[in-house]
């Protein structure tokens, strides 16, 4: 449904070769956004959006993050559905390289997509930066500690973020999902009610609201679904 707010704004949908990035850029597509979609590959040609303008970067390198902020100009939003999952295990038995992997895939990503969002976000003096954060970063119970404690420090970011930038016209928020209706959570865990998940259209509609120039007084906010 086209959204009058977000016609022909420039939206940048990191994670876009994903589930949720996909939908969420499909979503934005539709409400008339200029959408440009960002992950580590472009997705293979049957998963493009007609529309959609696709690029290659590691969000894990941050020239290469900053590059793309140059190469783009300030866009109106900026939208970050990056990240990974890893299942609980005890503390016990805790795994050094899986807890630094989930800091780096979920928090160190979040990071550098918002230092270079706000960095030519704040001389235009607008715009909307929105995170994925995890219900998982607030109850810790039936979570594995290396996901979550990489979900909470995405909700702190945006509390952090959102307080630099109060007053300039650019808002920085997050949506928080219980879990999401995808493939690879309907692999992991086979035996769920998947019917009751929320759907990713359905989830999508926050992003727009966050997004878009009627929520700017809405800012470090953690929205959830």
């Amino acid at each position: 449904m086209q959204h009058a707010d977000l016609a022909g704004r420039e939206v940048l949908v990191f994670g876009a070769a994903g589930a949720l990035g996909g939908g969420v850029a499909g979503a934005f597509l539709a409400a008339g956004a200029s959408v440009s979609g960002v992950d580590r590959a472009e997705p293979a040609a049957a998963h493009k959006l007609d529309g959609v303008r696709y690029h290659a970067v590691d969000v894990l390198d941050d020239a290469a993050v900053g590059a793309l902020f140059d190469q783009t100009g300030p866009p109106w939003a900026v939208i970050n559905t990056v990240g990974g999952f890893a299942p609980r295990r005890p503390l016990a038995e805790l795994d050094p390289a899986e807890l630094t992997g989930q800091l780096r895939l979920n928090l160190e990503t979040a990071a550098l997509i918002t230092k270079h969002a706000l960095r030519v976000m704040q001389p235009a003096g607008r715009g909307r930066v929105v995170h994925t954060a995890s219900r998982a970063g607030l109850v810790s119970a039936g979570s594995g500690f290396a996901y979550s404690v990489s979900k909470l420090g995405v909700l702190h970011l945006v509390s952090m973020a959102a307080d630099e930038v109060r007053g300039s016209g650019i808002t920085v928020n997050c949506v928080v999902p219980s879990i999401i209706d995808t493939p690879a959570n309907r692999a992991a865990i086979p035996g769920a009610d998947h019917d009751a998940w929320p759907k990713i259209g359905d989830i999508a509609r926050s992003f727009i609201f966050l997004a878009s120039p009627a929520a700017g007084l809405v800012n470090g906010a953690a929205i959830p679904v």
